[in-house]
């Protein structure tokens, strides 16, 4: 079991894109610009500084550490966005790309609230990078809210790129920026009765364990979780702290994902935000990595499910609610 755990996680954390590039998401803190990276096998200081266009003598510190460490598979780092890799007009040089960095819209955000929070960009040019006609957005939506410049020749994500800013977003991220990045609801996998269900049904609304109203959600392994719970007798439910980890599944096909300590790699889980009674189900790749960032978490949900949960990814911690069946 330790040997099947180990290498879902490597799998997971090793992800190789193929044809598209994952959503890079930009966060700001105490006004500084960052992106998040989860360390995968092989990994260093430098490697990891190719990717980004960083120097490893820059993102050590960054992050607090010396360049002597050596990183942990799974460790998350803060990628910082400097003069050197971070741009917001521009042309790219002969051997550099532009990046599409984005930001997933909270409740009651506007485009020009969005802006000033980054470099104060104007909303002619967010509405342009984001092949918008109106003003209007909706919460869960990325948008494009800058560009991380890269080396062509030595970070994969180049392949996603742009020349010039203000040209046309890739063909791989310009549905995501334009739609919101939750399943519709004729593509919740819900159970009734056995039967499909019917798609002109608004969600129902039920009651948690710990009294919580939430409306019974989405996700793909939704229908997965119901057969594992249909007796509901080893139903477990537990309360505590959640935190997230960056992945690139999730946006486009709901597939959500959770590390969790004592708990089978495989198993569906229903996560319930009672802050806002939002519920994903998810499906348990592994343990949560030892660390001090991880000390007293009951679970990491990928970045795709927190925005389903309406979880602001700027927040080190959340309430979480979490139900599985106990083998």
């Amino acid at each position: 079991m330790k040997k099947l755990c180990l290498l879902l996680l490597v799998s997971f954390f090793s992800f190789t894109v193929i044809g598209q590039t994952p959503a890079l998401i930009l966060q700001s803190e105490g006004g500084k610009l960052f992106i998040q990276h989860t360390v995968a096998p092989k990994e260093n200081w430098y490697s990891i500084g190719r990717i980004y266009n960083i120097s490893p003598k820059e993102l050590a510190p960054y992050n607090g550490m010396k360049i002597d460490k050596v990183l942990s598979v799974g460790e998350m780092l803060k990628i910082p966005m400097t003069t050197a890799n971070f741009a917001q007009a521009g042309t790219a040089g002969a051997d550099e790309v532009f990046v599409p960095l984005y930001h997933v819209v909270s409740d009651k955000e506007g485009l020009y609230r969005i802006g000033q929070n980054y470099n104060k960009v104007k909303t002619e040019n967010l509405k342009a990078w984001n092949g918008l006609k109106a003003d209007e957005i909706s919460s869960g939506q990325r948008l494009v809210v800058g560009y991380l410049k890269v080396k062509k020749s030595q970070s994969p994500l180049a392949t996603s790129g742009i020349k010039k800013i203000g040209g046309a977003v890739p063909a791989t991220e310009a549905v995501a920026v334009q739609t919101n990045p939750t399943v519709t609801q004729t593509e919740k996998p819900t159970v009734t009765n056995t039967k499909p269900a019917d798609t002109n049904t608004k969600p129902v609304e039920t009651v948690t364990p710990t009294g919580h109203t939430s409306v019974e959600g989405v996700g793909y392994f939704k229908a997965v979780y119901m057969q594992q719970n249909k007796n509901q007798t080893n139903l477990k439910i537990e309360t505590g702290q959640g935190a997230i980890f960056k992945s690139t599944s999730g946006w486009q096909d709901a597939k959500y994902y959770a590390l969790m300590n004592s708990v089978s790699p495989g198993t569906i889980v229903r996560i319930t935000n009672p802050s806002t009674g939002k519920v994903i189900y998810a499906k348990v790749l592994g343990e949560i990595p030892p660390g001090k960032e991880n000390e007293g978490l009951l679970v990491r949900i990928s970045n795709a499910a927190a925005a389903e949960l309406m979880v602001n990814e700027k927040e080190a911690k959340f309430p979480a609610e979490v139900g599985y069946v106990k083998e």
